[in-house]
């Protein structure tokens, strides 16, 4: 039997998740089935792309409960601060994290995914890559050799990360964007659209342009 899978969050990061819920049943790959959305702006039975909303994200452990596992979809990009802090306050119990991964998508033997991973259809993760809890990589995304991407990161569509990179917790790489190899990013930190970074950057901060250079600091 297909484990039930509610998707905290809405249209965006949640819309793609399903969408490769969907596209993976009906290849037959049927871990997981989509049962609908845990949703903070969405009256309890409205619907998104078709399926419903089934109550507010603090519900997640009333829903744990009854059996259901869950995806983290909830992105605020330059607000990593607050996205984290909503994360914890929910206790989402991490045993009922599903691990999504399209099935065009290459990941290497030896990769470690974390509970609440996704990763979208052609994307290539290299061998030694650790990712951690909820990553979201979207489409085409190349993430290279002995990587660490850490907790909460969201990897836009497109964008490549190369060999031996450190990425901190709950920080974003934009649409596009790339990050030579051996360079460290802090916490909560962003690296804009189609930017090439070339340095190691902190906690905090916004990098953009080619090379990527700071565009300003983030308070929450």
């Amino acid at each position: 039997m297909s484990k039930k899978v509610l998707i905290m969050g809405g249209e965006g990061n949640g819309g793609v998740i399903a969408s490769a819920i969907i596209d993976m049943n009906k290849k037959g790959l049927d871990e997981y089935e989509l049962a609908g959305y845990l949703n903070d702006y969405e009256e309890v039975g409205a619907l998104i792309h078709g399926y419903p909303v089934m109550g507010k994200l603090n519900q997640v452990n009333e829903f744990s409960e009854k059996g259901y596992y869950f995806m983290w979809a909830v992105h605020m990009i330059g607000h990593g601060q607050k996205r984290s802090d909503l994360y914890y306050s929910l206790n989402i119990p991490e045993d009922r994290l599903a691990t999504i991964i399209h099935p065009s998508a290459f990941i290497a033997d030896n990769v470690v995914l974390e509970p609440g991973v996704f990763v979208m259809a052609n994307s290539y993760i290299g061998p030694g890559t650790i990712l951690r809890k909820c990553v979201l990589v979207m489409a085409n995304c190349v993430v290279g050799h002995n990587d660490e991407v850490g907790e909460l990161c969201h990897l836009s569509a497109g964008c490549n990360v190369s060999s031996y990179v450190k990425i901190g917790r709950v920080s974003d790489i934009g649409l596009g964007a790339s990050v030579l190899e051996k360079r460290t990013i802090g916490d909560y930190s962003v690296v804009g659209a189609n930017s090439l970074l070339t340095k190691n950057i902190g906690d905090s901060v916004i990098y953009v342009g080619s090379p990527a250079r700071l565009h300003r600091k983030i308070e929450e």
